[in-house]
């Protein structure tokens, strides 16, 4: 009891300045996204990520009966933070403040400050049965529709006449409007009852005609129970599942390598609602998870129809001639624009069930995961030599065991999964936090070239699970207050062929970021990154083409400055490089934010101004742009020009937002964007998105 009198003395006095830092650091829920994102090569959608923040940003986390699956939502929480927590409880009793936190085992002032407006300590520790009347009477629904389109006029559509159209269908126009629609609608009783429908029609495709007679192109629908009786989750409609470090099944969105060394372990969340408009990357059936004190189970099954192309092969035999159909190819851009578009969309139908167990003793938790994938028309074998061991065939089922021990300040973690053709792949891996100033991370894995796997995201240089074998090593120095070195080494080789690299192959990757966070509203970074991969010597012409290196390099400092509580301001300098024999490929791109709220008006302007020179698509920059809610941009600057971005917010009652944004690039070295019927003649390119939300 000394302890804790002494710990509620400490939090009070400290109380202030924690405070201060949660109300500015965490601001706004896509700060944190921004984090991940700027690590991130690729646009992703993060709708998945933004939910789960969202949910525990407006009815938080209890610390004193957070389960391990709720923290493990958090995703900045690494495995030995959330291990902390839960054995700082059992040693020390309930927390009796939110601030407690500090003296958790693990945990740094950087994580404190986002984690602090995601839990909370309740005053009473209860269990309440689910009343559905209360549920839909105190459950919280909001409703978004958004409105997205490119001013100026694409190729695409252009009127052409229809004896032009008849000869050439897919080049002369795309069949749909101009304009991109988004609507969405999610209700949420505590995290207990969920339930929602999203709809998506992308730019170029029909709307109540055509192909799209029942108007948007893409639905989706999810019911979720969580905590009924012995079921900790019910699903029907859209969902996700994943498992273990994501080499027997992960569906959905999955980071790679990032600066902070504790993403290489996978935080499986299991089955989780959908409610995003990637069109391939999830299951639709049913599933639920059911506990029985250590031990729990997940089963689960689907069926969709999926866009593929679909190929027709004759074999005359002495009286018939048996036609033959094989799947060449998946469609998985989503868009159903033109009619060869159009005629692959929906024409296979995938069936999928599985199940996970896992086993938790003491610090041990073990898990084992089976999923079979059924499809109505054979996937059909390619000549190409990098794609010998490629699936081909109707079925397919994978069979992985997984474990993660913890011992104090160490972590192992690690799957090995067998595919159905007796292709394995294995993943093991480390965290160890030393002391509080110097933490490490190891993972190495071996992913055999004849490992099939339709559902896979492991740790790996693509996020594939086949083909590579490689050691990554990482650490995380606080070398003095205020500083923060993070760093890792990569090395890999590929035992097999890849596309455009004619036998085996080796590559590394390396990183160091020093941050410094002098003062609370003020804090900025410094990050160097070096990848080396081969592929075919394109400058040989003739014979067998030898591999070659080439190189990427990028130097990057990004600096935040919360100048008072009205303006927040960014800025980042970043530099490229690309090699490749003699070719020396550089880019720069400087960009500068505002975020600016006036006191007595309910608006937010957040604006981007940012020049670019870069010489090939090659050593293109990604960054993360200011948005919408829910409207995600991570564009690649090439080229040489200039891009703004204008977002504002305006907060019409407590009820109701509306959101007003406008992009323009202007390029200085070209005359027309883009190519086919994505093509538009000038220099300007102009997005603009209107938004609305209704919260009751």
């Amino acid at each position: 009891m000394l302890f804790k009198r002494l710990i509620i003395f400490i939090t009070i006095t400290g109380f202030p300045i924690l405070l201060i830092s949660q109300e500015e650091t965490l601001s706004r829920l896509d700060e944190i996204i921004e984090e991940i994102a700027s690590a991130s090569d690729s646009e992703l959608d993060y709708t998945t990520l933004f939910d789960a923040l969202e949910k525990y940003w407006y009815d938080p986390i209890d610390l004193n009966q957070a389960t391990e699956t709720q923290l493990k939502e958090l995703l900045f929480l690494n495995e030995f933070q959330i291990y902390s927590i839960i054995k700082y409880r059992k040693k020390y009793g309930n927390f009796m403040s939110i601030y407690e936190l500090q003296f958790v085992d693990g945990m740094d002032l950087l994580t404190l400050k986002r984690l602090l407006p995601f839990v909370t300590v309740a005053d009473v520790r209860r269990t309440e049965t689910l009343d559905l009347k209360k549920a839909l009477t105190y459950g919280k629904n909001v409703t978004f529709l958004r409105y997205q389109q490119t001013l100026q006029q694409k190729s695409g559509y252009i009127p052409v006449p229809d004896s032009i159209l008849a000869i050439n269908p897919d080049k002369s126009r795309y069949l749909g409007s101009p304009y991109k629609l988004y609507f969405r609608h999610s209700f949420q009783f505590k995290n207990r009852l969920l339930f929602g429908i999203t709809a998506e029609k992308d730019d170029g495709e029909q709307f109540f005609r055509g192909a799209q007679k029942y108007g948007f192109d893409f639905y989706s629908a999810h019911f979720q129970l969580n905590d009924v009786w012995k079921f900790k989750k019910i699903i029907v409609g859209d969902y996700l599942a994943q498992f273990g470090q994501g080499l027997t099944l992960w569906s959905g969105l999955s980071f790679g390598k990032t600066s902070s060394i504790s993403g290489v372990m996978k935080k499986a969340r299991g089955i989780n609602k959908y409610s995003s408009v990637n069109e391939t990357s999830f299951f639709r059936g049913q599933a639920s998870t059911i506990n029985f004190g250590k031990f729990n189970f997940t089963e689960f099954i689907s069926y969709k129809n999926i866009d593929g192309t679909i190929t027709s092969i004759s074999d005359t035999t002495d009286s018939d001639i048996i036609e033959e159909q094989y799947l060449t190819s998946f469609l998985e851009t989503g868009y159903h624009r033109t009619p060869s578009e159009i005629k692959k969309r929906k024409t296979i139908s995938e069936f999928v069930t599985g199940f996970n167990a896992n086993y938790t003793l003491n610090k041990l938790r073990l898990g084992a995961t089976g999923v079979y994938y059924n499809y109505s028309i054979p996937i059909g074998s390619r000549t190409e030599p990098y794609r010998f061991f490629d699936f081909n065939g109707s079925s397919n089922s994978n069979f992985g065991v997984d474990y993660i021990y913890t011992q104090n300040k160490l972590i192992l973690f690690g799957e090995t999964s067998l595919s159905q053709n007796l292709g394995w792949a294995s993943l093991n891996g480390a965290l160890i936090d030393f002391v509080p100033e110097f933490k490490m991370s190891l993972v190495h894995r071996y992913y055999r070239p004849d490992y099939q796997n339709m559902y896979t995201n492991p740790f790996s240089e693509g996020n594939k699970a086949y083909n590579e074998s490689g050691l990554f090593i990482g650490t995380e120095i606080f070398p003095r207050k205020y500083w923060k070195i993070e760093s890792f080494f990569d090395s890999w080789n590929y035992p097999w062929l890849r596309y455009s690299v004619n036998s085996p192959s080796t590559g590394n990757d390396m990183l160091v970021q020093i941050s410094y966070f002098p003062k609370r509203n003020l804090d900025m970074y410094f990050r160097y990154r070096n990848k080396t991969k081969q592929k075919n010597n394109t400058e040989i012409t003739t014979g067998i083409r030898p591999l070659t290196d080439y190189n990427t390099t990028r130097y990057r400092y990004h600096l935040n400055y919360v100048v008072n509580k009205n303006l927040t301001l960014k800025s980042r300098i970043e530099l490229s490089n690309y090699k490749i024999n003699e070719r020396d490929d550089w880019g720069f791109m400087i960009y500068q934010d505002f975020q600016f709220k006036p006191d007595r008006l309910p608006l937010t302007f957040t604006a981007r101004v940012a020049v670019f020179e870069i010489d090939s698509y090659d050593a293109a920059i990604y960054a993360y742009e200011p948005d919408v809610l829910y409207g995600f941009s991570v564009p690649a600057y090439y080229g040489q020009g200039l891009r703004n971005v204008l977002v504002v917010k305006y907060t019409a009652s407590r009820n109701i937002d509306f959101w007003f944004r406008i992009s323009n690039t202007y390029f200085n070295d070209r005359d027309y964007i883009s190519s086919g019927l994505d093509k538009i003649n000038g220099r300007n390119k102009t997005d603009v998105k209107l938004q609305l939300r209704y919260k009751f």
